[in-house]
């Protein structure tokens, strides 16, 4: 049974879009096919093509506006030629097989020169290539030097429409592959951004690795080092890091490890410079536990390793200093235990080393004096009060001396104590010759001299005349010797310098020293410091103290500003990263929920599922808003929103259509801003885990979750129900859980608690609700 040529019209009767040039046009443009060079898998085909039809030419052609593109061909020796010529243009037309037995009979092709000449074409069959929506953008097509009034057989027709479809099928996957392409070139520029660079070890063939750029360019290597071996990344490491760091990785892969972290040094070989590098990966296991894959980051963290190192170094430098010190330094811990005493201590009292660590320096005092310096020390440690006090402190030869200890506290940016510092000063001449107040006197302003402090002091309750150490000089780009100073409002102030507080000037008369002679305590406040010259502005961390006398009045004050200039700028650039990473990935959301939108107009049975997956994709944007990371300017605006409001809005995604899935019952409670994160990343947390692990991975498993307020106190219950058999609580917490329970307790006070239960995971999270409205 053979094919044969049917009878023709100019025009096919399918739709207009198919014919439409434009809509080819376009086609052809989303492939991106055009001009591009031969390929084997279209080779293959016209191969295939030659020879099932016997065929001495066969072609894989696309027919643009004017001329005919040849992807692939046998026999005709040229990739394109003028679509007037073409007999693949009037195939388009044809809604199946267009066969064209003799084409010197054929009068649309009778006077084509390629048929009257070179390559005097006198056969064509060609197959349609129909893109899924259903434009024609070209065909497989076999030609013949010699008519063949019996056309082609049924096997041969029907293998050409086959190649043709496979046509189509190797355009699309070509054109998934550029968009997986683009893809990741995305991932990279992201990793260059972000300093990570990416790696990936296949574990199965020998620690075959494979190199992202951005871990090249960390590594020092060139573009075409990307496959390197395990042997070539072990020689990289720095020798005195080599066994250790090799081992370690070795270790982690043999022993059932599921991850692996490490910082080490590498030589690189780019320029034989040195850096560290910090290594973080997670390793894939199969159901035996046997390693099959590595996926890691590498991020080059030498300029962190030398500020640690630097910081070591300073911290040594200043224990010398203080034990240089004539003043017995202490330091305890926010609950009051003592934990460092300089050399000085020692000196005086006589002690072993570590004796009067915790609480055992009250036995130093006087018996006279121990419960009065102790009132002294609770009051300071409830209240965060300064800690001046004199008392008789044993010496080492056994007699009692007057001291007067002093202590402040050092606080977090939260405002919470973190440390206190202290000195003892040893005042027991003081108490009956003036010579020793002036040699305290020295002593002080050479440490006001040597701390990178700025202080200011008044004794001029009219703030006229103050005074300061040279590092605040050097701060107002004044001369050693200058009395001028940002306090000053009449002779002697500063011109060129002015000073604002939260964005606005400062009122001369609300600075901390005059606020301070008023009697008032000032404690962190940020102030910037703006020259008019042009100079960079500052930011100055100030507090500020009255000093009093015997009965209480105020004598004049000190204030003392720190620069943190660097300190805000850092914080700055850091909101800045995960304003632009959260940016990137919520573009992300949006392509793919586009590009799933763009898939089912085309396929209205798909809408639904499109329509579903599309609002998934919006809530997992939405829940992604409220665990990345904030400061508090870019906080999400949670004005109004409840505990069942958030969860609701956080589980969306994981309901599946599904009213039974996650079901949510039980009293609510009004969420604050400061608690909606900490809230939502332990949910979160929870969730992801249920999918991966726990009831919402099996079809028929469910989450029911019960809230009740008791006391004051928001009770949470989460149960998982119908899913896979619980053997037990891990052997190990994962970072995920670890930082949810931190937050929990750190930010909200509350308390979590998993109960891992045979039939699904318990889980009951405990919050006040004075800390859930923060």
């Amino acid at each position: 049974m053979t094919s044969s040529a049917k009878t023709l019209l100019p025009f096919d009767s399918r739709t207009e879009a198919a014919h439409d040039v434009r809509a080819r046009l376009e086609a052809l443009s989303r492939y991106a096919i055009l001009d591009t060079p031969p390929e084997q898998a279209f080779d293959d085909l016209c191969a295939i093509a030659a020879r099932v039809c016997r065929a001495p030419i066969a072609v894989v052609n696309l027919v643009e506006e004017t001329r005919q593109f040849f992807k692939a061909e046998i026999g005709l020796g040229v990739r394109e030629t003028p679509v007037d010529v073409s007999i693949c243009a009037h195939a388009i037309l044809q809604r199946d097989l267009f066969v064209v037995p003799d084409t010197t009979r054929d009068p649309r092709f009778a006077c084509n020169p390629l048929v009257q000449g070179a390559p005097h074409l006198r056969f064509y069959a060609g197959a349609l290539i129909e893109t899924p929506e259903g434009v024609p953008i070209g065909t497989v097509c076999v030609l013949d030097h010699q008519p063949r009034p019996d056309g082609l057989t049924d096997e041969q027709a029907d293998t050409l429409r086959a190649l043709a479809r496979q046509a189509m099928t190797q355009l699309e996957h070509r054109r998934l592959m550029l968009r997986l392409a683009e893809r990741e070139a995305e991932l990279e520029r992201v990793q260059d951004i972000a300093g990570v660079g990416g790696l990936e070890v296949d574990l199965r063939s020998g620690f075959k690795n494979r190199r992202s750029p951005q871990y090249l360019r960390i590594h020092g290597l060139p573009v075409d080092a990307a496959d390197e071996t395990h042997e070539e990344w072990v020689r990289r490491i720095h020798p005195d890091d080599r066994a250790r760091t090799e081992g370690g990785f070795i270790a982690a892969v043999r022993k059932g490890e599921t991850s692996y972290r490490a910082e080490y040094r590498i030589i690189r070989p780019s320029d034989g410079e040195v850096r560290w590098i910090a290594a973080v990966a997670e390793i894939e296991r199969d159901e035996a536990g046997r390693p099959i894959r590595l996926v890691g980051a590498h991020r080059d963290i030498t300029e962190r390793k030398r500020d640690e190192e630097a910081l070591r170094t300073s911290e040594q430098r200043l224990r010398a200093i203080l034990d240089t010190m004539p003043q017995m330094v202490w330091s305890t811990r926010p609950n009051g235990d003592h934990d460092y005493f300089n050399k000085r201590w020692y000196e005086f009292t006589g002690v072993p080393e570590g004796t009067t660590d915790g609480e055992g320096w009250n036995g130093m005092f006087h018996p006279d004096d121990q419960e009065r310096a102790w009132t002294a020390w609770r009051h300071s440690l409830a209240t965060g009060e300064p800690y001046e006090i004199e008392y008789r402190l044993r010496h080492r030869s056994g007699d009692y001396r007057w001291v007067l200890g002093r202590a402040l506290p050092v606080r977090d940016e939260a405002g919470a104590i973190e440390r206190w510092y202290g000195t003892c000063t040893d005042i027991n001449e003081q108490k009956t010759t003036a010579g020793v107040l002036a040699a305290q006197t020295g002593q002080l302003q050479a440490l006001l001299a040597t701390a990178p402090v700025a202080v200011w002091f008044t004794d001029d309750l009219q703030v006229r005349r103050v005074m300061r150490n040279g590092y605040a000089g050097g701060l107002m780009g004044v001369a050693e010797t200058s009395t001028a100073s940002l306090t000053t409002t009449g002779a002697g102030s500063i011109t060129g310098i002015r000073m604002r507080y939260r964005g606005a000037p400062a009122d001369p008369s609300e600075l901390p020293l005059q606020r301070a002679v008023r009697g008032e305590d000032v404690r962190d406040e940020e102030y910037e410091l703006v020259f008019e010259d042009g100079r960079p502005s500052l930011t100055l961390l100030s507090s500020a103290s009255p000093l009093r006398d015997a009965s209480g009045a105020v004598t004049g004050a000190v204030a003392v500003s720190l620069d943190i200039t660097a300190r805000k700028r850092t914080e700055e650039a850091r909101e800045l990263l995960a304003r632009e990473l959260s940016h990137r990935i919520k573009n992300i959301f949006a392509v793919v929920g586009g590009l799933v939108a763009l898939s089912a107009r085309g396929q209205p049975e798909a809408a639904t599922f499109a329509d579903n997956l599309r609002h998934r994709l919006h809530a997992l944007a939405q829940a992604h808003e409220y665990v990345r990371p904030h400061s508090p300017e870019s906080a999400p605006d949670v004005e109004g929103q409840s505990v069942r409001g958030l969860i609701e809005l956080l589980l969306s995604p994981y309901a599946q259509g599904r009213a039974d899935r996650i079901v949510v019952r039980g009293s609510d409670a009004l969420l604050g801003s400061k608690s909606a994160t900490a809230l939502a990343l332990c949910l979160h947390e929870q969730a992801t885990n249920a999918m991966k692990y726990g009831a919402l991975s099996a079809p028929a498993g469910r989450v029911e979750i019960v809230t009740q307020v008791t006391d004051g106190v928001l009770h949470l219950r989460w149960q998982e129900i119908g899913g896979p058999e619980v053997k037990g609580a891990p052997e190990r917490q994962g970072f995920g859980t670890v930082l949810a329970a931190r937050s929990i307790a750190g930010q909200l006070g509350g308390e979590l608690r998993h109960n891992w239960r045979p039939s699904g995971l318990e889980m009951d999270l405990s919050v006040p609700l004075e800390n859930l409205a923060r």
